[in-house]
């Protein structure tokens, strides 16, 4: 058994199913509605907290907004600003969203590399939204994750696209162990009060 695959299943026995932590997240049955909270939340909790994520959908949920159908619909990104201020970046954060939300109502088959070509989309959102609300199995890198890799000496090379086939190669390839593992790696170096993310 690879040392990548051993960490897994050591984290699910000290930690269970994330699901009971991550309802709307680790859910093997997602609404519409799920997907495109998580995929919005992906975005909007760049370089912020989930808390401050989650007051912006809260917003975009009471403005009734919270839709790619919605946003993509809506004369200008500009809108948005007052109700996702709360998740920092206000000019390019709603520019952002806007622009998934009109790119997924054009596309029916979402793929990475088109999503790397939304301005403000860069790997890790791009791989988050795809495993997390689209249940693609791909994996996300992201700095708990590189965090684990140096406490374990897995790896010197810690750029995304080497460690992203890294655990990819040493998995298998399903989307429940992928979404599974990397909320167990945030789970196992956070404040046990800060796992959780209410459903929206």
């Amino acid at each position: 058994m690879n040392n990548i695959y051993s960490l897994y299943l050591d984290l699910l026995k000290k930690h269970g199913s994330p699901g009971k932590y991550w309802p709307q997240w680790c859910s093997k049955s997602k609404s519409e509605r799920d997907r495109e909270i998580i995929a919005l939340g992906a975005i909007l909790t760049q370089r912020t907290s989930w808390h401050n994520a989650e007051l912006a959908l809260l917003n975009l949920q009471k403005a009734n907004l919270l839709s790619f159908e919605k946003i993509g619909q809506l004369k200008s990104p500009e809108i948005l600003i007052p109700l996702v201020r709360v998740a920092g970046f206000y000019q390019s954060k709603p520019k952002r969203i806007f622009a998934f939300s009109e790119f997924v109502l054009k596309n029916k088959i979402l793929k990475r590399e088109e999503l790397l070509k939304i301005k403000g989309i860069g790997p890790e959102t791009a791989d988050t939204i795809l495993l997390y609300a689209f249940d693609k199995p791909t994996f996300v890198i992201d700095e708990y994750t590189r965090k684990l890799i140096k406490r374990h000496n897995l790896s010197q090379n810690l750029s995304y696209d080497f460690l992203k086939n890294l655990f990819e190669e040493n998995l298998p390839p399903q989307t429940r162990v992928y979404q599974d593992f990397h909320a167990l790696i945030i789970f196992n170096q956070k404040d046990q009060r800060g796992w959780g993310m209410k459903k929206i």
